[in-house]
């Protein structure tokens, strides 16, 4: 009999992630990643499935931080990233193992007849992104460039003196960035030629290779305003003979480049961008000439809703990614994965630029979290999930008939236990008369006669948006006798570039009136007890729980997470403060403070009367925590209803994918705090 979900059982849920079709279309490895429950670690390996869904199989051990794998073009090895081992014949110190990169990512290989894995690089900081050469006997990869950490003789590290003379020196989730350089190198498969491809003060990466293998396409920003203005161009690198050509840059600078891919023929390159200033988070498919210089591309969704990467809302991993766009066999039409009034689906983009709304390869309500395509480009294989369902392997054939077919079944026996709620949809008209899109929770034996409690999620971004991603925490708030709402409010991605742009330098005003429609359309069905409300939402979704709860007293309770609560001070403590600010305000706090207070929630913080909980990682570089500390001060000062819980080590993805046992302890906070106000 079907149970309810419940906290722990975020431990039995398996992730898969990374399906990498072989280039004969007939199998797919991917990464299975499970938590431990002993150690509470994630631990991953790798497995291969048959596309006809005859057989299933793990393919190497467990360990901590296994991925990327990658075929060579003739189908016998699998190269893959996993932690570095020390040389059999270095010798046994530390300095040895700093040296070589023990514990650092590294790339290994192995058979795919079978056979042990064994590592091909031993780089210092470590390597990633394998990409194999069209002859098979080299394999592309990056890896970081800069100083070694200082130590003592016996081993200790010293502490850190930090120069810093750029604005872009950390990342949320990595830490400081200032003194390492990500670049391209080159290695034999036998481990001997190694070579350093790329060089500069500039980061290089999502590397593809020219069909015949003459030629690398690679991202890059050598602009001068670099650490200012984050973005980067499409660049050329001829390959002769193992040596290096002259670079070339394709792109004319005005455009943040991602994921280059080469059509069959060599002769274009398709690739995913945003403009660099005032993008409203919103990603455009580009072509351009692979002989161009310095050249405006050719955008094939200006006039597309969708927006050309995966940002559809899931706990169940920290990543959006934005793959290589797939070329037909004919050239005539690119595969994208794209986001899209709640769904990320596949769609087909003709080349030409021509045609009505494009077409899906995955309709339904899914999230389709990422996508790999065949050597004779006639096959994908795909990452799809639902909001009842964490992703699982298909495949679909480019026939015009096909339909994705589900290979994999990581998941479907644990799955089978419980009693998910279905999301029911709601369309409502928010503010000014826009369309929206909303989506309902409801508890398992609902009776509308009854009278329920309501919790309102908000998400991140602000351009993401909310649909048909799998929500362990909405599932677990369902579970406990809870109404779910949440909505896509303007701001949000799918629903074009104006829609998203809606809240440039308004955040607050409309975006949260379409909320508070939304919650009066649910109400208006007659079955929510308009006594226990109750909001929450992280990030952007953070800073929403704030201001509402400074301009509305209709909220029992809240909750708010990783938050946003002065734009002022997150221009300076963000690691992308400083640009979402200007971005968005097109000013500086010191030139208009008082536009940054007006939509700052601390600015309202003596109208905050609902009892508050606020959550933070103590390692969280995108929301600092100042930005909490400065909110539960305040509201600490003057007696309010208000606590903290800070997290050790986390950082803004705590929630998708932080420590295990941290994740735990957040949900176990979040439904007692509702429960003591709502129950």
């Amino acid at each position: 009999m079907a149970r309810l979900i419940t906290i722990e059982d975020l431990y039995q849920i398996k992730f898969v992630s990374r399906p990498r079709i072989a280039p004969d279309g007939q199998r797919v490895a991917y990464v299975v990643t499970r938590i431990d429950d002993k150690k509470h670690e994630y631990r991953s390996s790798l497995w291969i499935a048959t596309v006809d869904g005859g057989e299933t199989r793990q393919f190497t051990a467990e360990t901590t931080g296994t991925g990327s794998p990658a075929w060579s073009l003739d189908g016998k090895w699998l190269a893959f990233v996993r932690e570095g081992e020390e040389p059999k014949t270095a010798p046994d110190d530390k300095k040895t193992k700093k040296q070589f990169g023990v514990g650092k990512p590294q790339i290994w290989l192995i058979p795919t007849d079978g056979g042990e894995a064994r590592q091909l690089t031993f780089i210092e900081h470590g390597a990633s992104s394998p990409i194999w050469s069209p002859d098979n006997r080299q394999l592309l990869f990056n890896a970081l460039v800069g100083p070694s950490e200082e130590e003592t003789e016996d081993g200790k590290l010293l502490p850190k003196v930090r120069v810093i003379d750029r604005l872009w020196y950390r990342l949320d989730g990595v830490g400081f960035i200032y003194d390492r350089r990500s670049h391209l190198f080159l290695i034999d498969i036998d481990g001997g030629g190694l070579q350093q491809l790329t060089d500069g003060d500039w980061d290089d990466g999502d590397a593809a290779w020219s069909p015949d293998g003459s030629q690398i396409a690679f991202v890059s920003n050598h602009a001068e305003d670099r650490w200012r203005l984050p973005g980067a161009d499409v660049y050329i690198l001829p390959l002769q003979n193992g040596a290096v050509g002259e670079l070339r840059c394709l792109t004319d600078g005005k455009l943040a480049a991602g994921s280059p891919s080469w059509s069959r023929d060599g002769k274009t390159i398709a690739f995913l961008a945003s403009p660099k200033l005032r993008s409203a988070g919103h990603v455009f498919l580009y072509t351009i000439a692979a002989n161009a210089n310095s050249a405006p591309a050719t955008c094939l969704t200006q006039e597309f809703e969708g927006i050309c990467a995966d940002w559809t809302n899931s706990d169940l991993g920290d990543e959006h990614l934005m793959p290589a766009p797939a070329w037909s066999s004919d050239g005539k039409t690119l595969y994208v994965l794209a986001s899209q009034r709640g769904s990320s689906r596949i769609y087909a983009i003709p080349t030409d630029g021509s045609g009505p709304e494009p077409a899906t390869l995955t309709p339904g309500e899914t999230h389709v979290r990422d996508v790999s395509i065949d050597a004779d480009h006639q096959t994908l294989a795909l990452l799809v999930g639902s909001a009842t369902r964490p992703q699982e392997i298909f495949v679909r054939s480019l026939d015009a008939s096909d339909a994705p077919r589900q290979i994999t079944h990581i998941n479907d026996e644990f799955f089978q236990e419980l009693r998910l709620a279905e999301p029911e949809y709601l369309p409502y008209t928010g503010e000014g008369g826009w369309p929206m899109d909303g989506w309902i929770l409801k508890p398992h034996n609902f009776d509308p006669s009854n009278k329920y409690p309501l919790v309102v999620e908000i998400h991140g971004g602000p351009h993401t948006q909310y649909g048909h991603g799998f929500f362990h925490e909405m599932q677990l708030l369902v579970a406990q006798g809870y109404v779910v709402f949440y909505t896509n409010p303007r701001g949000s991605c799918g629903y074009g570039y104006d829609f998203a742009n809606a809240v440039r330098g308004a955040w607050g005003e409309k975006d949260s009136l379409d909320i508070q429609l939304g919650i009066d359309a649910l109400i208006q069905r007659g079955y929510i007890d308009e006594q226990r409300l109750a909001v929450t939402g992280g990030s952007y979704g953070g800073f929403m729980t704030n201001w509402l709860i400074g301009h509305s007293d209709r909220f029992r309770v809240a909750i708010t997470d990783r938050c946003v609560s002065n734009m002022a001070s997150m221009f300076g403590s963000s690691d992308i403060g400083w640009d979402l600010a200007e971005d968005n305000l097109e000013t500086t706090p010191w030139e208009h403070l008082d536009r940054y207070m007006h939509m700052s929630p601390i600015s309202y913080v003596q109208q905050i009367h609902t009892p508050l909980l606020i959550i933070h990682s103590e390692q969280d570089l995108r929301c600092n925590i100042e930005q909490a500390e400065q909110l539960f001060t305040a509201l600490k000062w003057m007696g309010r209803e208000v606590e903290f819980v800070r997290f050790e080590g986390q950082s803004h993805g705590l929630s998708r994918g932080g420590h295990p046992h941290s994740r735990l302890e957040r949900l176990r906070h979040i439904t007692a705090w509702f429960e003591r106000y709502l129950a």
